[in-house]
């Protein structure tokens, strides 16, 4: 009688990666919170980048090796945009207690970049407080939309190099 062996699915995979993403940014957050440096800094993105691909590249590779050894690309960006999804909302979340009821002094810094940045574009002081109110309005949607379509994008490229197809076709 021949083994059956379940295949694990993208979403299985995108959940379980997506855990360890959210614990591992997590960490890099509050780690670049508690020195000092600010997390929400562009200078971060060339830590979270990397580590975002290695962990897609990871995703892949446990999708793989669990099933029959090959994920289309469709499988990948799928793999993709549920460790995004998951990432994104649960760190986000995170971020948001963290930075409301935790820390405040973050997103008060974070503002007043802005708002010193709007003042060198020698924006009026009406401007930039309009500005300041959507982008707190608006902040936490853009954080989750560009999240997940940065992931996904992340995801197109990185499933370039990491699909492998089933050279047999299935009928």
């Amino acid at each position: 009688m021949e083994n059956i062996v379940a295949k694990p699915s993208t979403f299985s995979v995108g959940l379980k990666w997506g855990l360890i993403s959210t614990l591992i940014h997590v960490i890099v957050f509050l780690t670049t919170s508690l020195v000092g440096i600010d997390p929400f800094d562009q200078k971060m993105a060339f830590l979270n980048i990397p580590l975002s691909i290695a962990i897609l590249i990871l995703a892949h590779k446990a999708f793989k090796d669990g099933g029959d050894g090959f994920m289309t690309y469709g499988q990948g960006i799928a793999i993709a945009f549920w460790i995004s999804l998951f990432g994104v909302v649960i760190g986000g979340l995170f971020t948001f207690v963290y930075t409301n009821f935790v820390d405040t002094a973050l997103m008060e810094t974070y503002y007043q970049k802005q708002m010193d940045a709007m003042s060198e574009k020698k924006m009026s002081d009406q401007q930039i407080e309009m500005a300041i109110t959507w982008t707190k309005k608006l902040f936490w949607p853009i954080y989750v939309f560009f999240g997940i379509f940065f992931g996904v994008l992340l995801g197109l490229i990185v499933t370039i190099f990491t699909h492998k197809k089933n050279p047999e076709p299935t009928f």
